[in-house]
């Protein structure tokens, strides 16, 4: 536990020189894709740093006082030895853990770029189409991978990257379950992007104060999706995006009003939210 709040306070610590303003205005910036994974990928280094430094300086101690007492040198070889097997087993919980992320951050990059060329093929006929991208509810800790508003409506996009193997990969729906490569997969991902539903119409409500449908799609980088839904949600890969944007079975359209109202809505939710450096040092 001191250790978890020890490496907080130096990657926050770090993070800020008070003899230097900073010159970025992180309240208009639009967060990037994969935002919030870099954000954890940075939080496991800066920890993994922070621990190996901590302990070679432990280390460095022990060796002090064994040379200062004059103990045996064999001492010495088990302190070093056992660090070094600190090492490994420190680097081994969290590579697993860093290439899962990694995964996941270059998959919603892939998506965020699949979604801007079907923008532009879809910009002749729907010119107001906007992207945004991880959208984070910092109360409860979750955030939305994309957000497209057009005169077609709004959707959200939760991606899922997943390894693949040598044969044929399969993502199939039967309308209540998904399967991958014939194995039923976990059931919270419809439970997971309804929730990201209700949350960005109760943010659009409160800024607007209108009510809006939000069309929620789960998006499979790279893999063979067979059915359209499950539990009334869209299921596609990067080759349907189009089709899925389109909404041709949707009579609603935005008028250019509309679009703006939302867009500017969305566009609050979507911007950096990072702590007033400039605050904490007065």
């Amino acid at each position: 536990m001191f250790d978890k709040m020890l490496t907080k306070l130096i990657i926050k610590l770090s993070s800020i020189d008070c003899s230097k303003k900073n010159p970025i205005d992180y309240e208009i910036l639009l967060r990037s894709p994969g935002q919030s994974i870099d954000d954890e990928i940075s939080k496991i280094m800066d920890t993994i740093v922070f621990k190996l430094l901590f302990m070679s300086f432990i280390i460095f101690s022990i060796i002090v006082l064994i040379a200062i007492f004059h103990f045996s040198f064999y001492y010495e070889l088990i302190i070093i030895s056992l660090y070094f097997i600190y090492l490994i087993i420190l680097i081994k919980n969290n590579i697993k853990t860093i290439r899962n992320f990694k995964l996941g951050r270059d998959g919603e990059k892939a998506l965020a770029q699949y979604l801007y060329v079907v923008a532009r093929q879809l910009s002749k006929e729907d010119a107001n189409m906007h992207i945004y991208h991880d959208l984070i509810n910092k109360r409860k800790k979750f955030n939305i991978d994309h957000v497209v508003v057009s005169k077609k409506g709004i959707f959200i996009f939760e991606t899922k990257t997943y390894r693949k193997g040598t044969k044929k990969n399969t993502i199939k729906s039967d309308g209540k379950d998904l399967f991958k490569n014939g194995y039923k997969m976990e059931n919270n991902i419809p439970l997971q992007i309804k929730g990201q539903v209700k949350w960005l119409q109760s943010e659009l409500k409160q800024i607007t104060g209108s009510d809006y449908d939000i069309i929620p799609v789960i998006a499979f980088i790279g893999w063979h999706v067979e059915g359209d839904e499950i539990d009334n949600i869209k299921i596609t890969n990067a080759k349907n995006l189009k089709y899925i944007l389109e909404n041709k079975y949707s009579k609603h359209r935005y008028d250019d009003k509309e679009l703006k109202i939302i867009t500017s809505a969305v566009h609050k939710l979507a911007t950096v939210k990072e702590e007033n450096v400039n605050d904490i040092c007065k």
